[in-house]
């Protein structure tokens, strides 16, 4: 049996709900994080577990949730764990294929690095996972990645410890052969597919990788 997807939506940015929409399948098991509930219904998606303080839900949602039967885990305010971190442990829990995470990005740097953190979490269990917006996916690498894209996208590498060794790369403008990138110097930004597959490989460390549309649309 093929184990599932799971697609969280978080109560970050959105500029195209049809893009997330797309993006979803059928077959999918849709976590909320508080307000992201919002966003789903917008796109006439009823997600199977909203889990939060839920200081963020309109009432009006809140209520429809309730008729739809839709599971609600309920966390005071005052808690250690962000809604997206309590989202990112349920999923996990599922031992899923995959996890895709919609609405993480936005306005508050502070967020958008604890968002990018918390990424670990599946890291650590083997669960491929991936942030995605209208115009990037991130992703963290500790041995390898494979991703597709279209020639011209943009690749970057961004080491999250002291250093990252033994980095290999295929199918990138500038490729990197059993090299080292180190954390503050900005050499593995902007990188570009030439191929419409890129694969990533280290040795030792932690890599954030972002990929970015070479077209990049309504953030022009």
């Amino acid at each position: 049996m093929t184990r599932e997807r799971v697609i969280i939506i978080a109560n970050g940015q959105f500029n195209d709900l049809d893009f997330y929409k797309n993006e979803i399948k059928e077959n999918d098991y849709i976590i909320c994080a508080d307000g992201g509930t919002n966003q789903a219904l917008a796109m006439g998606i009823t997600p199977q577990l909203v889990i939060g303080d839920l200081d963020s839900i309109d009432e009006k949602v809140f209520k429809s949730l309730a008729r739809k039967k839709t599971k609600i885990v309920t966390f005071p305010k005052e808690k250690d764990e962000s809604d997206l971190e309590l989202a990112l442990l349920e999923a996990c829990k599922r031992q899923p294929r995959e996890i895709i995470i919609m609405g993480a990005l936005g306005k508050r740097v502070d967020h958008l690095m604890a968002n990018l953190m918390i990424l670990t979490l599946p890291l650590k269990k083997g669960t491929p996972t991936k942030i995605i917006d209208e115009v990037h996916e991130i992703f963290l690498v500790d041995k390898q990645l494979e991703l597709a894209g279209e020639i011209g996208d943009f690749l970057s590498l961004f080491p999250l410890s002291a250093d990252v060794k033994g980095i290999t790369t295929q199918g990138l403008k500038y490729p990197l052969e059993d090299e080292t990138l180190y954390l503050g110097p900005t050499r593995g930004l902007s990188n570009e597919f030439i191929e419409t597959r890129a694969k990533i490989t280290i040795r030792e460390g932690l890599l954030l990788a972002i990929k970015v549309k070479k077209d990049l649309g309504i953030f022009k």
